[in-house]
């Protein structure tokens, strides 16, 4: 559970409406880790571009699609993630 609360789609900062928008439009939802985020707009400016190039081809990470899912599904495992 997370101990800060998620912001919401209703939220009224146009920052975070804007990020909340171009991921919605990117991944098609917002992450649970964006809602916690966008607390600190200055932060959440940042996200979507690093989860742009950690997660696409051709962005600038240094690995393959297979090995980047496994490291997200091992991290995911290491914290217990039920999703």
């Amino acid at each position: 559970m997370a101990r800060l609360q998620f912001v919401q789609d209703d939220t009224q900062v146009p920052e975070v409406r804007a990020a909340f928008e171009a991921a919605n439009r990117f991944n098609g939802r917002i992450a649970n880790s964006m809602r916690v985020f966008a607390h600190s707009p200055a932060i959440l400016r940042f996200l979507l571009p690093l989860q742009a190039v950690l997660q696409k081809d051709g962005l600038g990470c240094k690995l393959d699609a297979r090995t980047r899912a496994l490291a997200m599904i091992k991290v995911s495992a290491l914290n217990e993630c039920r999703y």
